[in-house]
């Protein structure tokens, strides 16, 4: 599955967005889109510089202890790039008027692409899809209806599983995934072009002895049998690519330590330290004996539900600290 890559799900969806004019409370008239920015601009982000932590609010996607990184772009117009390259030379043979206009993509309407990285369900047969919108729609159902009421189909949406199926309409498959949590490199299968070459001519003899003998069989002439082997090369090598595709397809299996909490507590134990070894400079062994078993015993670094770094903040140094209790939503099994 495409979506799935190293334990994590990498949603991808376009979303159309509405097109009809909105009229204001003050009587002025508006674009959906216009409102849909809006409510964007207004959603807290995460804490990640002192402004933001200063001001004390946090991201309503944070609630959601799987979600490590959402984004949400309106889209108006694709990118002009400008004309298609080609080969001056064939172009001029061509005669070729680089002043004609050429065809541009135009949107009928704006969209919004809605981006998420979450930590994946193995269990689950749509790899945890259904269940994190669930979750997240319990969280933050008031955020998501201020965004996402001004795109197309999302008044039918009245809990975490109508807003799983509306997602799951408007997702696009993600091809070229980022994964910030790759671990060491797994152990997978490799096929050199020697062993590939091996097996293309052992494939190759097997279904030219089957063919000659269905022929012979069947009493064709010898013209017949001289085509068996071409036939079965080819079939030989088209089964191989079958093989390689499908092992390509394959996801890198999910690696330890890479699920949200886990790297929240990471990056407590990290921080921690660092400030430990800051404070520790020029100090003598005995005092770093002791600093470190204090150390140990107040970040607890085996314990990954806590102490650890809230969701939705960059620093875990001066911020509460929090024990996640992700709490089960009943519709998550919908």
């Amino acid at each position: 599955m495409a979506n799935i890559d190293g334990g994590h799900y990498f949603l991808t969806t376009l979303i159309p967005v509405l097109a009809d004019a909105v009229r204001r409370a003050d009587g002025s008239f508006t674009v959906p889109s216009h409102l849909l920015r809006e409510a964007l601009a207004s959603l807290p982000t995460a804490q990640q510089s002192p402004a933001s932590v200063a001001a004390g609010f946090y991201s309503p996607f944070s609630r959601c202890t799987r979600s490590h990184f959402v984004r949400a772009v309106v889209i108006d117009q694709p990118m002009y790039n400008g004309r298609d390259g080609g080969n001056a030379l064939v172009q001029a043979l061509r005669k070729v008027n680089l002043l004609a206009v050429q065809p541009v993509d135009n949107l009928s309407r704006p969209w919004l692409m809605f981006n998420a990285d979450f930590d994946a369900r193995s269990d689950e047969a749509d790899g945890g899809l259904a269940s994190w919108a669930a979750g997240l729609w319990t969280r933050t159902e008031p955020e998501l209806r201020a965004v996402f009421e001004h795109c197309i189909g999302f008044d039918a949406v009245d809990s975490g599983a109508a807003f799983a199926a509306w997602l799951k309409r408007c997702q696009i498959e993600t091809t070229m995934s980022f994964n910030d949590y790759y671990v060491p490199m797994p152990a997978l299968d490799a096929y050199t072009l020697p062993q590939v070459g091996k097996g293309i001519a052992v494939a190759t003899g097997v279904l030219t002895v089957l063919a000659a003998g269905v022929l012979l069989a069947l009493q064709h002439s010898l013209g017949w049998l001289l085509l068996a082997a071409p036939l079965a090369a080819v079939l030989a090598v088209l089964g191989w690519l079958v093989v390689l595709w499908e092992k390509g397809s394959q996801p890198y299996p999910t690696g330890a330590g890479t699920d949200l909490p886990a790297v929240l507590k990471a990056l407590h134990v990290q921080q921690r330290f660092a400030l430990l070894a800051a404070e520790l400079q020029g100090a003598d062994a005995r005092t770093v004996h002791a600093r470190f078993g204090d150390f140990l015993r107040q970040v607890r670094p085996a314990d990954i539900t806590g102490p650890t770094q809230a969701p939705g903040v960059i620093r875990s140094d001066g911020v509460p600290l929090v024990a996640h209790q992700d709490v089960p939503v009943k519709e998550a099994a919908a």
